[in-house]
């Protein structure tokens, strides 16, 4: 059975069908292989979707539309420069500060890659930056947006294998940082080679007065997982409540836009939203034919056959992961091959919280990796640079993500001591 799905799936993937439709065409020839009657794949989708935790993924979705048209991106941003823009690299440093504010908010790789590149962009060009590296610092820096809660990828990571959300929120805002960090230190080094991004001098005076324009926006983050922390609401009510409060200070407060222009933006998040769902459905059958199959089962005997060493075991499955980044967009490879690894690290003692956020990094690092890295996409089409072009000038970065990845790898508590001292329950 699973072959007959991968090559199913890789058919589909090289004809250009859509993955979600390519794994509805897998289940019906598993369904017909196995004599399953094909009302039972119905059932199963059904159940796939029928979730409460997956209402977040709409709302977060539409946080971060209102966030780009109501002001609080740019003054997040204005913020960001202030704060960071008396260090080497200049706005290349505000553009990664900025992305993980705005990550912290939207939960989007995406997202994050056409907001903050489209205000940045322009900017550091001017300032010197190739328009190369200038793309290429937005485009990396956008990874942190799926792993700086909240994140859609966790959520669904979450739902695929009945991890508490909440948890795996609070746990990947360590790993965040540490990524933030390691992209800022990248871009001081790669400054002094380009002899680009003009530093401002830090001045306590415009930090203030960005700081009071923005602290409304800043209070949104801590809402979020303040209440998650505090026990107030679970991370799918923090969905609701994030929203609720970026449309009040949108429409009243900045009044930056109308209700008028909440419906375009009610149309792109139904759409995005029904591409997950149908995709979660259809890997939902996937992933029950493959477990009465005894799929996981075996993996985890075969694997555990190589080496039972966490370390290690790690590293393989991590390799594994960032193969399929090359050929899979994250969300149809987080909703296959979730509920089909967990087994395997949990059968050497490792949390599925951490191995969730480790997941997802590692997945995230596959959306800026050609050829079918859709940031990779969005960062030309906003930077108008070529594939080729944006993939050089990225080549430093790659190898800082590839360095706190092992760091994460080697040292899991980084991972889980925050939601361990927490003690954070539920979705």
């Amino acid at each position: 059975m699973l072959w007959i799905f991968l090559g199913i799936l890789f058919a589909s993937i090289a004809i250009g069908l859509p993955i979600a439709f390519g794994l509805g065409l897998a289940a019906v020839v598993m369904a017909l292989i196995s004599d399953i009657s094909l009302s039972v794949l119905v059932e199963q989708s059904v159940r796939g979707v029928n979730n409460f935790p997956l209402l977040a993924i709409p709302f977060f979705i539409l946080v971060g539309e209102v966030m780009s048209a109501g002001g609080i991106a740019r003054r997040l941003m204005d913020l960001a420069a202030a704060l960071v823009g008396f260090i080497k690299g200049g706005l290349g440093q505000v553009a990664i500060t900025g992305s993980m504010f705005f990550g912290g908010i939207s939960g989007s790789a995406v997202a994050d890659t056409a907001a903050t590149g489209a205000m940045m962009i322009p900017s550091m060009k001017q300032q010197g930056y190739s328009a190369p590296h200038a793309t290429a610092i937005n485009t990396v820096s956008s990874v942190i947006g799926i792993i700086i809660p909240p994140s859609i990828p966790l959520i669904l990571y979450g739902i695929v294998t009945e991890t508490s959300i909440s948890r795996l929120f609070i746990a990947g805002i360590v790993p965040g940082l540490l990524i933030g960090g390691a992209l800022m230190v990248t871009t001081f080094v790669m400054a002094s080679f380009e002899h680009a991004g003009q530093t401002r001098r830090f001045r306590l005076d415009l930090l203030w007065k960005a700081f009071k324009s923005s602290a409304l926006a800043l209070f949104l983050p801590v809402i979020v997982i303040g209440g998650i922390i505090g026990g107030l609401f679970t991370a799918t009510e923090a969905a609701v409540v994030a929203l609720l409060y970026s449309l009040f200070i949108s429409l009243v407060v900045y009044r930056e836009f109308t209700p008028r222009d909440l419906w375009p933006m009610i149309i792109r998040t139904a759409r995005l939203t029904g591409m997950v769902l149908l995709l979660l459905a259809f890997a939902t059958v996937i992933a029950w034919f493959l477990t009465i199959n005894m799929v996981p089962q075996t993996l985890v005997m075969q694997v555990q056959a190589i080496t039972q060493d966490p370390f290690w075991l790690l590293m393989i499955v991590a390799g594994l992961l960032l193969l399929v980044g090359f050929v899979m967009d994250l969300t149809p490879a987080m909703v296959i091959m979730a509920p089909m690894l967990t087994p395997i690290v949990e059968a050497v003692q490792i949390d599925p919280v951490y191995f969730g956020v480790l997941m997802a990094f590692v997945l995230g690092i596959g959306l800026l990796t050609p050829p079918v890295g859709t940031c990779l996409y969005v960062g030309c089409g906003v930077g108008r640079v070529s594939m080729e072009q944006l993939v050089r000038a990225m080549l430093p970065y790659y190898a800082a993500l590839l360095v706190v990845l092992v760091i994460l790898i080697a040292f899991p508590g980084l991972v889980t001591w925050l939601p361990d001292l927490t003690s954070v329950r539920g979705n």
